[in-house]
């Protein structure tokens, strides 16, 4: 049975990588990699290094592209998975260990149609190595060993440098000898942690230069959090995050019936003898939900993913404990019945995993390549930078003003309509132009010649 888990998990982490869209931002940071890699570190200094580092070296092995940095993630996905293993086997027991890893390797998290942690993105590298920082912290606490608490700063220095928004699980570390009613170790171990993990991050930074980096990332996350980003959610366009919105994103994400499970097991274990296991690791969830929730002022789709390990690990946990605090056969009836909830959504994603394949941009894409049109400019409405850049970087625009174009693009973006020029260009050239519709796009190409602003107004010219 455990080899089974472990095959479908590989499944679920390296199969069809390249099957879903390349997303925008996934593409900034692929580029930047690659760019880090050959010494020129000006692109995406809003962000730390860490992940990109690991994305251009894996391009190195599987050449340029996504293709390599996905690996990466799927790889750090397993290692979470593992390390959970072995931290619950340890503490709780062999099949808690199995339902913990098989619960975070399985289980959906969608973003934009995959899996989150499919994409080569900064969280799920952040979240992973937060997560062998924690688990390699309470094995410094639990077996007495020095050396693992500078290890655990080096990991937590990993994690920060990949994206800064962990930085909130700092108390928990601090928490961690307390709890054991060992204050001594928090001085000592606990310095040696801090230097390590000082030294880390100093040393991830060096290269782009620590001090011009940190102080620009600050500035920009500042401005970012002030000014808000334009998201729509459930239907309405937001400049500002409600603060339930990583919440719908998570329900939307991993689906009515794993939330269920999920909320339910995290109930059982927080009411059903809470240890110090449940405390750690609460004290780490509740952290990151407080941050996101009610500190950051924008909420992405992927931003909820930060909570999942967490999460996981705690239902889980809160799953097993029903089967000892339940009546038998009751309890052992209950368990069965969760996890089998959580089966069939995990089954729905393999299927999702196997059929995924390149939509709406990417399509779009290939019909101007297929059709000649594979070398000159595109004039995009509706349709953003974030999503339009992975494919046409270099050539794409939102500005009218940087033609000659090839052809002209309109998405269905509700943030960004088409500006009055587009509408007015399309009604008075609808003859001297071809429309093609590619799953959600409408393509407008000209019969003859391109398109261009004249007298910013657009019209077509041979």
């Amino acid at each position: 049975m455990v080899v089974l888990l472990g095959v479908w998990a590989l499944y679920q982490c390296f199969w069809n990588l390249l099957g879903q869209n390349v997303h925008g931002d996934e593409s900034i940071y692929v580029r930047a990699g690659w760019s880090y890699l050959h010494g020129d570190f000006s692109a995406n200094r809003e962000h730390p290094p860490t992940a990109k580092y690991l994305f251009g070296a894996a391009q190195v092995l599987f050449g340029q592209g996504v293709l390599g940095p996905r690996v990466v993630v799927g790889v750090l996905v397993v290692l979470v998975g593992a390390a959970l293993f072995w931290w619950f086997r340890k503490e709780t027991g062999f099949w808690t260990g199995v339902l913990v890893a098989a619960v975070w390797l399985l289980t959906p998290r969608d973003f934009l149609g995959a899996r989150v942690d499919r994409y080569a993105l900064l969280d799920p590298v952040m979240i992973a190595f937060a997560v062998l920082a924690l688990a390699t912290a309470w094995a410094w606490i639990r077996s007495g060993r020095p050396w693992l608490a500078p290890v655990s700063g080096v990991l937590f220095a990993f994690s920060v440098t990949s994206k800064v928004s962990t930085i909130v699980l700092l108390p928990a570390f601090v928490l961690l000898p307390l709890l054991f009613r060992q204050p001594r170790r928090l001085l000592s171990g606990g310095v040696a942690w801090l230097i390590a993990f000082v030294l880390a991050v100093v040393a991830l930074y060096a290269p782009m230069g620590t001090r011009s980096a940190i102080a620009y990332m600050v500035r920009f996350q500042n401005g970012q959090n002030e000014n808000g980003h334009p998201l729509s959610i459930a239907g309405e366009v937001h400049t500002f995050a409600p603060w339930w919105a990583n919440a719908y994103f998570l329900w939307h994400g991993v689906g009515t019936v794993t939330t269920v499970v999920l909320v339910l097991g995290l109930l059982a274990a927080l009411l059903l003898r809470p240890g110090r296991l449940v405390a750690f690791l609460g004290t780490a969830l509740g952290l990151l939900v407080v941050f996101y929730t009610f500190v950051a002022h924008i909420a992405l789709a992927n931003y909820y993913a930060a909570w999942m390990p967490l999460l996981i690990a705690l239902a889980a946990l809160g799953i097993t404990r029903v089967a000892a605090a339940v009546r038998p056969p009751l309890g052992a009836v209950a368990v069965a019945v969760l996890v089998a909830a959580l089966v069939v959504p995990a089954a729905a994603e393999s299927v999702t995993i196997a059929r995924t394949h390149p939509t709406g941009i990417a399509l779009v894409a290939r019909w101007l390549d297929d059709h000649g049109r594979s070398a000159g400019g595109v004039l995009f409405a509706a349709a953003t930078p974030t999503l339009t850049d992975p494919y046409f970087a270099g050539r794409g625009s939102m500005e009218t003003d940087d033609g000659p174009f090839v052809a002209l693009v309109v998405g269905g973006d509700r943030r960004f309509p088409p500006s009055d020029e587009v509408t007015t260009f399309l009604k008075d050239h609808r003859t001297e132009l071809r429309r093609t519709d590619i799953d959600g796009f409408a393509v407008w190409t000209p019969r003859s010649g391109s398109i261009v602003e004249q007298q910013r107004r657009l019209t077509v010219t041979d």
